[in-house]
C-alpha cells in the first residue's frame, strides 16, 4: 500500500546579515547588492537541489529560506541524517549556513485543511534546530558551502541609484558627475549635504509584526498562500514601484527617490534600505501609509485574518565612512527596541527612541515646520532649542492623561513657551501649535502619555536639515 504521509521541510539560511554587510566601505555600493542577490539565488538553488533529491514540491522561497512538500520515504530517518550531514555546517561568522527542519503530516487532505497548524509546528521545530545548528556535522572543517552564483557584470543593477539617468547633480566645481555606473554612498551623502548641509545617510530596517500568529489564524493552505503572495507582491513589487516613481520635496524642489534610495533587500516580511537621511525619512512615511492601506484591503480579501497587519521599523543615521556591519547591527538592535516597546509592536525607533507611527508623522512634520520657519521666514535657530525643551512641558501636561485627566494650566504654559517668536511669524508658529494640540488630544482620548522625546528628535532632525544655514 502506498505511503501517503507527507513531509514539510524548511531550509533556513543563517548568517545573512553578517554576510551581506561584512564588506569594506570602499566600493560597498556594488558589493552589498551583489551579496544580497547571492543570498537569494543560492537559497533558491539549494532548495531546488534538495527538492530534486526528495522528489519534492517547492511551496515557497524567500530571501533566506525555502519550504518544500515531499512524500515520506520508507527509510526517512537515515536519509534525513545524510541530508543534514551533507548540507548543514557549523555556524561561522562571515558566511552563510543552512539549517534544515521537517515535520510529518498524515496526508494531503490533512495538510490542506490544517496547513497553518503544521506550518506553525514546523516553525517551532526550526527554532529548536537553529539552537543546535551543525550539531550533526562530523567534520568541523569540511562543511557544505552553499552555492554563490556571481551576478553577471553586464546586467544593469536594479533598485539602486545609478548615474545613467540621475537627476541629482554635484555642485562641486572640482568634481564632475560620472556618466554611468552605481552611485556610491559618499555621493548619496553628498546629495543630502547639497540639500540640507549634512552629509548624513540613514538606514531603514523593517519587519512585519507577529506574522507567524497571522498565519496560524488562517487555517487553510489556500488562505496562507494568498497572504504570502500578497506580502511578496507588496514588498517585492509595490515598494520598488514607490522607489522608482515617487519623489520627495525639499525647499520647493522635488527629488527622485530612485536617485537617493538604495534598496539592499526586500522580501516577504522584511526590508533593508539606505540613502540620504532626508530621503529615507520621507520614504519611510510614504511606505508606512501605503502599507496601512494595503493591510486594510487584506482584511476584506482574506478570510480569518482578524486584524490589520503592521510592521515595526528602525531608522538610524550614520556617516558614509561608518562600518557597514556595525551599522546593520545597530539598525537590528533599534528594531528590537521598537518591537519591545509594546505588546502590539507597530512602532518605529528613531535615534533609539520608539514612537507610534502617528507620532513619527507628527515628528517629521514638526521638523519640516522648523526648517521652514528658519530657512524661509527668518526665525532664529533658537526656536529649535525651545522645541527640544518643550518635552518637559508636554510631559507635564500629560502626566495624568492615562487616567483621563489633562493638566490645562501646563498646556497653556507650554503653548506660551512655544509662541515666543518674531511677531511676523505668529501665523507660522500656529501650525506648530496645531501639531502639539493634535498630539495632546490623541493622548487624552486614548488615555496614554505619549513619548515626549518626539520633540528633541524632531529638533535634531531640523538641525540636520539646517546645519550650514545661517539664521
Amino acid at each position: 500500500m502506498e505511503n501517503k504521509e507527507l513531509l514539510l521541510i524548511k531550509g533556513d539560511v543563517a548568517g545573512i546579515q553578517h554576510y551581506i554587510f561584512s564588506v569594506k566601505n570602499d566600493g560597498a555600493a556594488r558589493r552589498l547588492k551583489n551579496r544580497s542577490l547571492e543570498v537569494k539565488e543560492s537559497t533558491l538553488q539549494t532548495g531546488l537541489d534538495i527538492a530534486r533529491e526528495l522528489d519534492a514540491t517547492m511551496l515557497t522561497t524567500g530571501g533566506g529560506y525555502f519550504l518544500l512538500k515531499a512524500p515520506k520515504p520508507s527509510k526517512w530517518e537515515e536519509q534525513w541524517n545524510l541530508l543534514r550531514k551533507r548540507y548543514e555546517s557549523k555556524e561561522r561568522k562571515g558566511r552563510l549556513n543552512l539549517v534544515l527542519s521537517f515535520y510529518e503530516v498524515p496526508g494531503e487532505e490533512e495538510l490542506n485543511l490544517n496547513y497553518s497548524r503544521y506550518r506553525h509546528l514546523l516553525e517551532s521545530q526550526a527554532g529548536k534546530d537553529k539552537l543546535q545548528q551543525g550539531k550533526i556535522t562530523d567534520a568541523f572543517f569540511d562543511p557544505y558551502r552553499m552555492p554563490s552564483p556571481t551576478p553577471p557584470t553586464d546586467v544593469k543593477p536594479k533598485d539602486i541609484p545609478t548615474w545613467d539617468d540621475c537627476q541629482e547633480r554635484l555642485y562641486d566645481e572640482n568634481e564632475e558627475s560620472p556618466k554611468s555606473g552605481i552611485i556610491d554612498f559618499d555621493h548619496l551623502a553628498a546629495f543630502a549635504r547639497q540639500r540640507t548641509g549634512s552629509d548624513l545617510l540613514a538606514a531603514l530596517k523593517l519587519d512585519v509584526d507577529n506574522l507567524g500568529k497571522c498565519f496560524e489564524k488562517l487555517k487553510t493552505k489556500e488562505a496562507s498562500d494568498k497572504l504570502s503572495k500578497r506580502l511578496n507582491q507588496f514588498f517585492g513589487e509595490e515598494l520598488k514601484k514607490l522607489r522608482e516613481k515617487e519623489v520627495f520635496h525639499h525647499n520647493e524642489f522635488s527629488h527622485r527617490y530612485k536617485d537617493n534610495i538604495y534598496l539592499v533587500f526586500a522580501g516577504g516580511d522584511d526590508t533593508f534600505l539606505l540613502g540620504g537621511f532626508d530621503a529615507v525619512l520621507q520614504f519611510t512615511e510614504l511606505l508606512q501609509n501605503k502599507f496601512s492601506t494595503f493591510s486594510k484591503e487584506l482584511l476584506n480579501d482574506i478570510p480569518n485574518l482578524e486584524k490589520v497587519i503592521t510592521f515595526s521599523a528602525s531608522i538610524i543615521f550614520f556617516k558614509p565612512s561608518y562600518p557597514l556591519l556595525k551599522m546593520a547591527s545597530t539598525a537590528e538592535h533599534h528594531l528590537n527596541l521598537a518591537k519591545e516597546a509594546s505588546t502590539d509592536k507597530n512602532r518605529i525607533s528613531v535615534l533609539g527612541q520608539p514612537f507610534k507611527w502617528h507620532e513619527f508623522s507628527r515628528m517629521i512634520n514638526i521638523s519640516n515646520l522648523l526648517d521652514d520657519l528658519v530657512r524661509n521666514h527668518g526665525e532664529s535657530k533658537a526656536v529649535i532649542s525651545r522645541i527640544r525643551e518643550s518635552r518637559k512641558g508636554f510631559a507635564a501636561a500629560l502626566r495624568h492623561s492615562d487616567r483621563g485627566r489633562l493638566n490645562i494650566p501646563s498646556v497653556w504654559r507650554l503653548f506660551y513657551f512655544i509662541r515666543n517668536v518674531k511677531p511676523e511669524n505668529k501665523e507660522e508658529i500656529e501650525k506648530l501649535i496645531k501639531e502639539y494640540e493634535a498630539l495632546i488630544m490623541n493622548a487624552f482620548m486614548e488615555k496614554e502619555n505619549g513619548n515626549p522625546m518626539l520633540f528633541p528628535v524632531a529638533a535634531r532632525i531640523a538641525e540636520y536639515k539646517l546645519k550650514n544655514f545661517k539664521s
